[in-house]
């Protein structure tokens, strides 16, 4: 446990959900296998191999991405204008592209939900629920109840409920949905860019969970030095 700045008393816990409360990666790296893999079925799209799908289905992605920035903060809408472009660009039917994309995209959600989280998380959770009322907010699209979380009274997600972190724009809606001040809101994540720089700059506290213990100074693009840092989540009970 490492603080950068004082600690002030807290009455809000928010929370990271991807790479903070359980490793998201290998999630992450099933669900676009299986989504490439349903793309292709449901598509006809079998004269491409998956590893050139996958190149394909990348670089649509990024064009998406680059052409409209804020549509990537909704990871769900990306996804869905990229798969749009790409089966248009592969001269599917019309009548037949909406009807894709809804079987292709519930598939993926039922993998990107295929989460397994640590036992530890869920006691720390079940514990901090007992005192504080606990947030997720997150830039991904997990709904917490899908994968056992049930401690959060309110998810707030980027791009479906307002812009991604790092914009202070979730932070924001928190106090306002429990009338507290900035300070009084304690942040946790993995990320310094999106989690601790988006929390600082809304002016609420931030802890960064740096799992890796890696040196602060290895990640020159984060701008703002966290309220701590802590190298396990179990930590936290001490501070709460």
């Amino acid at each position: 446990m490492r603080f950068y700045r004082q600690l002030q008393p807290f009455k809000i816990i928010s929370f990271d959900l991807d790479d903070t409360l359980y490793d998201n990666r290998s999630v992450i790296m099933e669900a676009e296998k299986q989504f490439l893999a349903a793309l292709q079925r449901a598509a006809n799209l079998a004269q491409l191999t998956l590893p050139y799908l996958s190149e394909i289905w990348r670089e649509v992605k990024s064009a998406v991405a680059a052409a409209e920035p804020l549509l990537s903060e909704d990871v769900v809408r990306w996804r869905m204008v990229a798969l749009e472009r790409l089966l248009t660009q592969r001269a599917v039917s019309v009548d037949k592209i909406d009807t894709i994309i809804s079987q292709v995209m519930a598939d993926f959600v039922h993998w990107r939900h295929q989460i397994d989280v640590p036992s530890q998380s869920v006691e720390i959770l079940n514990n901090l629920a007992q005192r504080y009322p606990l947030v997720a907010i997150t830039n991904g699209n997990v709904e917490p109840h899908r994968i056992g979380l049930s401690q959060f009274s309110l998810c707030l997600r980027g791009g479906e409920h307002g812009r991604a972190k790092p914009h202070f724009d979730l932070f924001a809606q928190t106090m306002q949905h429990f009338q507290v001040r900035p300070h009084q809101i304690l942040h946790i994540g993995d990320n310094l860019h999106t989690d601790v720089q988006g929390a600082i700059q809304a002016g609420c506290q931030a802890v960064w969970l740096n799992l890796n213990a890696e040196p602060i100074r290895r990640h020159a693009e984060s701008r703002n030095l966290p309220t701590l840092e802590l190298t396990d989540l179990q930590q936290l009970l001490f501070l709460a």
